[in-house]
């Protein structure tokens, strides 16, 4: 099933119809003059002469003209085919015949838009649905988009969910030693909510979520920054806003900045030291925005009245709209905001304000990527497609799980999306920098095949017995923990950057990132 999204081709339709229009009549007027009353059609000499080329009647033209050809021209025969043509014409450029006309050309335009639109996200669909069945930790953001979709496989979707309850319970547990973060408990909330769930099988992971923020306000009070970062905070507002949960005003003042909330500031002015941090605030500003709009938006269950005073939803979308004022002037002239992968969050808050133009700019560079095989990995497609098929997180809250498309069907990966990497020969070289520059230590692997910079590590470690390094599982991947035996600390806000020889960061990580003969990377200790 091919679905057709009206808010793009409406315009695109008009606009169609007007062009066909008006160069039917610029071919109607000539016709028009050429005809008098009567039964006899009469058309110039000239226009004749042109109809006879067009029409193949005559094999040849001859450069004069001699008395026998006006005769053969002005002959009967030619009366009655030569001008066959033309009749046609003039009975086809009547008002009625030309409107019906027009409008079935738009309506074929407007169905081959659609096809090509929707056909690349419909493969995306269905390429996340097949990453369910893969050795992936139980992932609440695929389901997430998933449910998010105009497609579905119900069966597939439910034994997920089956299978992130499980999950989330165990996660819960008090004898389970892991605890989820922040933003963990919160997808997992929105995940159940989009699957619409009772509030009795969310109570627990509402329970958590709001004991977690409320630690999270605390250290912000002590320390005049969050515990992680203001994007799990956003994350976990969000979340419990979307499930008719009241905010704590003092949670919630944790998203309105006041004076002596410098760390706020300096994220919103956007004013970041390094690239890296500049691509960190697009996402944050994007949860923050959609997060508010939810607060702002928000009323009491089955009253229809406000669930914030009027003075706190005024602070709100103040806040929102510095917010999603910053996000529209980083958007690049490709479309691009912050970075490819940012771009997806980013677009979710433009749809949210309302700004369709930014975010069609925005999708199609992401479809572009996507087609040369940017969202291989799992948890940046789930952020993709949403925003794709013209949705947001705000949107789960609304989701009716009854007479659901149940036609979503399994896809064989698309290899042309795959870089040609097989015939690779060479070497890639590893630098070790601390957060001075100094250089750790240093690694030469030979590359074959197609490599990702894990394997290239991989293959280092067992070349070299002084090489080594530690991951810890996210749901993006494994993430650098330590490295050549230097351990990045999250209580010393420091972390393994990835970079190239020239300081450009890396898109991805070190499981999605195929390296290339010659390249030197750097992996330098960083703060954020």
């Amino acid at each position: 099933m091919v679905k057709v999204m009206p808010w793009v081709f409406i315009k695109q339709a008009v606009l169609s119809w007007m062009v066909l229009s008006f160069f039917s009549v610029i071919i109607a007027i000539p016709i028009k003059v050429g005809v008098k009353s009567g039964s006899t059609l009469v058309v110039p000499e000239s226009q004749a002469h042109s109809a006879r080329r067009r029409c193949r009647l005559e094999s040849a033209e001859n450069s004069h003209d001699t008395d026998s050809s006006r005769r053969d021209r002005n002959s009967p025969f030619h009366k009655d085919k030569s001008w066959r043509v033309v009749g046609f014409l003039k009975n086809v450029m009547q008002p009625g015949k030309l409107l019906l006309i027009s409008c079935m050309q738009v309506l074929f335009l407007s169905v081959k838009l659609g096809r090509t639109s929707e056909d690349p996200i419909t493969s995306l669909n269905a390429r996340l649905l097949q990453s369910t069945r893969l050795a992936l930790p139980a992932n609440p953001s695929i389901h997430i988009a998933l449910r998010l979709s105009a497609h579905h496989s119900v069966h597939d979707e439910r034994r997920y969910l089956h299978r992130l309850k499980t999950d989330l319970q165990s996660k819960l547990s008090s004898f389970s030693g892991v605890q989820p973060s922040t933003d963990l408990a919160a997808l997992y909330l929105l995940a159940l909510r989009a699957s619409c769930q009772d509030h009795h099988s969310q109570h627990r992971a509402i329970s958590y979520l709001k004991s977690r923020l409320r630690a999270e306000k605390k250290h912000i009070i002590q320390h005049d920054v969050s515990f992680n970062n203001y994007y799990q905070y956003s994350l976990g507002v969000l979340a419990l806003c979307v499930n008719d949960v009241r905010i704590d005003s003092s949670v919630l003042s944790g998203l309105v900045p006041h004076e002596h909330h410098h760390h706020w500031f300096h994220a919103l002015s956007g004013l970041m030291p390094h690239e890296h941090r500049r691509h960190w605030f697009v996402g944050t500003a994007a949860m923050m925005v959609l997060a508010l709009k939810c607060v702002s938006e928000s009323k009491v269950p089955h009253t229809g009245t406000w669930m914030y005073s009027n003075d706190t939803r005024m602070k709100v979308q103040a806040t929102m709209n510095k917010m999603t004022q910053k996000i529209q002037d980083r958007q690049a002239k490709n479309g691009e905001i912050g970075d490819i992968y940012s771009t997806s969050l980013a677009l979710q808050a433009l749809l949210a304000g309302g700004d369709e133009e930014r975010w069609l700019k925005g999708k199609t560079r992401l479809l572009i990527e996507a087609q040369r095989g940017m969202f291989r990995n799992p948890m940046a497609l789930s952020q993709l497609l949403p925003v794709l098929y013209h949705k947001t997180y705000l949107d789960i809250g609304q989701i009716n799980c009854s007479n659901e498309n149940d036609d979503l069907k399994w896809m064989r990966s698309d290899h042309r999306t795959e870089p040609n990497l097989n015939n690779q020969k060479g070497f890639v070289r590893l630098s070790v920098n601390d957060m001075n520059g100094t250089v750790i230590c240093t690694a030469k692997v030979p590359l074959s095949q197609k490599m990702s910079l894990q394997a290239v590590l991989n293959k280092a470690r067992s070349n070299d017995a002084k090489f080594n390094f530690e991951t810890r599982p996210t749901l993006w991947g494994p993430f650098l923990t330590s490295v050549c035996n230097r351990r990045a600390q999250d209580n010393a806000r420091n972390y393994w950057r990835l970079l190239t020889e020239n300081n450009i960061p890396l898109k991805q990580g070190i499981q999605d990132y195929l390296t290339h003969q010659g390249e030197h990377i750097i992996l330098r200790l960083s703060k954020f």
